[in-house]
C-alpha cells in the first residue's frame, strides 16, 4: 500500500487559536476548476446577507512577482529550488496573514482566500518537499472555519485549461500525471478539506458551498474548531 505524504496530526497542529468574531474560508482547486468563479459567488451571497467581505489570495503578488518563481511554474526547477521556493511562500503567507486577513477577522469580516495554505502542500509535495517541513514553516497560521475543495477531472481540467491559456500553460499543467500527483494530495487532506463538484453547474457548485456554510456556522473556539475537523475525518473514512 502507498504511504500517505499528508500526516493530518500534523496539519491539525500547524494551525492557531481564534478568538476573532470573523469567518475565514479558503477554496482549494487546481487551476482551471473554478475557484476564482466560486469566490465571486459566494461573496456576493454573503454580501447580500449583510455580511463584510474580504475577497483575497495566497500567494501574494509579492511571491508571484519573483523572476525565480515564473522561471519554476514556467520551467521547473530541481527540489533545492523548490525547498528555497516553499520559504519564500511561506514568508509571503505568514506576512498575508498579518497584514491582511488576522485585522479583517478581528473585524468580523468574512474572508474569502483563494488556495491558502493548502495549495502549498499540493505544489511542493508534488516536487518532492516533506510535509513536516512544509507544516513547520508555515505554522501559526488561523484555522479556517471552513475549506473546500472543488474537485474536477483530470480531462476535465486540461481542456478547460487549454481552451483558456492555450499553449501558455504553466509546468504543471502540461501533462495530467503532474496534475494527478498534485491533486492525489488534496485528495489526502479530505476532513480539512470538504470535497465539492466542481464539474457540476456554477450554481450548484455555489450552493453545495453555502449550504455546506449554512449547515455547520463557525465554531467559537479553537477546540471546538478542531474537533469539528476531526468529526468530518471520521465521516470521510467511514
Amino acid at each position: 500500500m502507498k504511504k500517505d505524504k499528508v500526516d493530518l496530526t500534523l496539519l491539525d497542529a500547524m494551525f492557531c487559536e481564534r478568538n476573532d468574531p470573523g469567518t475565514l474560508i479558503s477554496i482549494v482547486g487546481f487551476d482551471g476548476s473554478g475557484k476564482t468563479t466560486q469566490i465571486s459567488a459566494l461573496a456576493r451571497k454573503f454580501r447580500d446577507s449583510g455580511r463584510q467581505v474580504i475577497e483575497t489570495y495566497q500567494p501574494t503578488e509579492w511571491y508571484r512577482s519573483e523572476s525565480a518563481v515564473r522561471h519554476f511554474h514556467q520551467k521547473g526547477g530541481s527540489k533545492e529550488r523548490a525547498r528555497i521556493l516553499a520559504l519564500c511562500a511561506a514568508a509571503d503567507r505568514l506576512r498575508h496573514v498579518q497584514e491582511v486577513i488576522n485585522p479583517a477577522l478581528r473585524d468580523g469580516a468574512v474572508v474569502i482566500c483563494d488556495r491558502y495554505v493548502y495549495a502549498t502542500f499540493g505544489v511542493f509535495i508534488h516536487r518532492g518537499i516533506d510535509f513536516q517541513f512544509l507544516a513547520t514553516i508555515n505554522s501559526g497560521i488561523p484555522i479556517p472555519d471552513h475549506s473546500f475543495y472543488l474537485e474536477v477531472p483530470t480531462s476535465t481540467l486540461l481542456n478547460r485549461l487549454r481552451d483558456g491559456d492555450g499553449d501558455r500553460l504553466k509546468f504543471e499543467e502540461r501533462s495530467a500525471d503532474r496534475i494527478d500527483s498534485i491533486v492525489r494530495v488534496y485528495q489526502e487532506m479530505v476532513g480539512h478539506l470538504v470535497v465539492i463538484d466542481g464539474s457540476a453547474s456554477c450554481d450548484d457548485v455555489t450552493e453545495a458551498m453555502w449550504s455546506h456554510i449554512i449547515s455547520n456556522p463557525p465554531t467559537s473556539t479553537f477546540r471546538q474548531r478542531q474537533l469539528l475537523f476531526m468529526k468530518r475525518r471520521a465521516r470521510r473514512r467511514v
